[in-house]
Formats: C-alpha cells, structure tokens, sequence
C-alpha cells in the first residue's frame, strides 16, 4: 500500500501487508505518522501492478475548532443493487460515513449464509455495486454491525456469533485494542467540536425476548461504564452517540426491549448536565426526528437500499419533531462550534427535511 498527500504520490510512505486465503484474501494496512486534518490518497500495488485507489480525510487535531460534516445510514440488501443512494451520497463530500449495521443481508436471498465461506460471499456480492465502491474509496468510513451480519435480532448467545463477526473484521476498516480482538465500540475525536461514540449493541446484548429488569443489558457492564466515563469526560463540545437501534418507537429488538438500561444512560446525561448530546441511530427503516423527554435529540436515518418501512412509527407520537417513512434515505449533519444542522435526502438525492437542532450553551 502507498499512502500519500499527493494525488501523484510524491513521497509517499508504503506499508507492506499480505493477502492470504485466511483472511479471504482481505487485507488491512495500519499506517502510521499520518497528520491531522490531512487529506491523504492510498492505492495497492501488487507485483509491479497498481490496484485500487482511494481518498481520506484525518481527523482534525485536538486543539482546533474544526468543523465536521457527516453521513449516516445503514440497511444495504444485495437484492435493491444498484445501491443509487451512494451516488447521491458522494455529491455531498461528507468527512465522514457512519455505516451504522445491516451493511449485509446474511439472513435473507440466496444463500443464505451459514458458513464463514457464505458469509463472506455475501460482503463480496455487495462489493460488486459500483455505486458502493466508489463511494467507500472516496470516504473515511466508521462502521459497526447490526443483526443482519449474523441472523435476524440475534444477541449475545446466537451460535454463529463468531463466524459473522470473523467475515464483518474481515470486510471493514476497524482497529481492535490490544488483547480485546473482538471488541467493535470505539470513539473518534474530531478537534474541539465533536466526538463520537460508535456502541456495539449486538454481542454483548441479553436475550431481546427476556423480560426487561435490572439484569437485562444491551451493551454489556464494561460498554456501558466506557459509555458514561466516555460523555462525562469529553472536552468536546457536541458528544454524538452512534446507535444501530433506535431508542423509542420501534420492535423489542431495539432500546425499547431494554428500556431500563436506556432510561439510565439518559437520566445520567441528564443529571450531570451533559450538554449537546445527539443520538443517531437507523434500523427501523424510515427517518426521524425525535427529541426525548431527557431534552436530548435523536436523528434517524435509512434504509439506504432496502426495503422500506410502509409507515414511520414515530409519526404522531410524544417528542416525534418529524418522519417520513416509503422511500431509501440517508442523513447528513454539519457540526461546528455552536452548530448542529441535520438533513436528510432521499436516493435521487431529493432534500426530505432539514433542520438546525438548539446548540446549549
């Protein structure tokens, strides 16, 4: 791999790594010494031959007041390719993809996967869209799974749990810490504006269809104490937590089946005055606003190339500011000091709803 600032890759610094039928002939370069608020350009070379290429942003550095656009979505079913929405989605230039689950259908079309070599077919048939390749070459991408990538609803004790994390490691750019290989909640700082918080609310999760009480847990004790530590810790100055599942108005599979848990994490935002939280979350198939009663903001977006819902659940319902629901979507915000603007556009890239989200103070 070659990494460089230049397009032409002037001085640009290579790191060696290996394709081998282990990994599905997938390959992941840790490179290092790379700047902050930098665009960078990489490509593979192989055997004297060029591969593919590709673009990046890095993160802006700590200390300066950068601003930050986004793109979030999920839901992508091999059956809806082409996946137009990520044509649409280029044309915005986002610094970033939050790919928030369902990025394959193991469970549904043919075949259905059961083997680490089914499942890994499944990442390869969608990596045949044109439209999602372009796009993922064009965007840093931070991305998480949801149920699909293994079975439909399923949680912590599902038998093929470590097949269908094996192929999702193998198919997405995700760095696990030192001796926690299977660990997918991380966080991203980006200057002093904004930090997210990527949850993985899939393997750690109880049964969705035990009854909700004080030991059932969506994220796991160590998730949940990374989590709160994480929010009243943060310097920065909007905190965004980046959820699969939506928190109301949608199947036990989400927060509502662990409405306990939920309600704890946003009574202690509350409580200790965390300003600025926004949650952003997909799943449901349909896009909304919704403010909760904590006063906290949760932005919903998709499918991007799935089936969508007929109806948006929320619409009509306590704290419901909007939803739309019949269409494949994706969302964007724009975050900067004393801004939170949030819009969402359908995939010929229709604007649905835009709005401006109250910055606190």
């Amino acid at each position: 791999m070659e990494v460089s600032t230049s397009p032409a890759y002037v001085g640009a610094q290579r790191v060696s790594v290996r394709a081998i039928a282990e990994a599905d002939f997938t390959v992941k370069a840790d490179v290092g010494g790379l700047q902050p608020g930098q665009r960078y350009y990489a490509r593979a070379l192989s055997n004297g031959l060029v591969g593919p290429s590709g673009t990046f942003v890095t993160a802006s550095a700590r200390e300066q007041d950068a601003p930050l656009s986004l793109i979030w979505g999920a839901d992508t079913f091999d059956s809806y390719q082409p996946f137009r929405v990520f044509q649409a989605m280029r044309g915005r230039n986002a610094d970033i993809f939050l790919y928030l689950g369902d990025t394959i259908y193991a469970d549904l079309g043919q075949p259905r996967a059961t083997t680490l070599d089914e499942y890994r077919q499944k990442y390869r048939r969608n990596r045949q869209d044109a439209a999602l390749r372009a796009y993922l070459a064009s965007t840093s991408t931070w991305v998480v799974w949801d149920d699909h990538e293994v079975a439909n609803n399923f949680g912590s004790e599902h038998p093929r749990l470590a097949t269908g994390l094996r192929a999702f490691l193998e198919a997405w750019p995700i760095r696990t810490p030192a001796g926690q290989p299977t660990r997918l909640y991380r966080s991203l700082r980006w200057g002093r504006t904004a930090e997210i918080f990527i949850l993985d609310t899939r393997q750690h999760r109880s049964s969705a269809a035990a009854p909700d009480g004080p030991g059932k847990t969506m994220l796991g004790v160590a998730q949940k104490q990374w989590l709160l530590d994480g929010l009243q810790r943060s310097a920065a100055a909007i905190k965004v937590v980046a959820s699969s599942v939506a928190l109301r108005y949608a199947s036990r599979d989400s927060w509502v089946g662990y409405a306990r848990e939920r309600d704890e994490i946003l009574r202690f935002i509350r409580d200790h005055q965390i300003q600025n939280v926004l949650f952003l979350a997909a799943d449901i198939h349909y896009a909304a606003l919704i403010q909760h009663p904590e006063g906290l903001h949760e932005a919903i977006a998709g499918p991007l190339a799935a089936f969508p819902a007929s109806t948006a659940r929320a619409v009509g319902r306590p704290g419901t500011l909007w939803a739309d629901a019949g269409k494949s979507n994706y969302g964007w915000i724009r975050l900067a000091p004393g801004e939170i603007v949030v819009g969402w556009w359908d995939d010929q890239n229709t604007l649905m709803h835009q709005t401006r989200i109250p910055f606190q103070r």
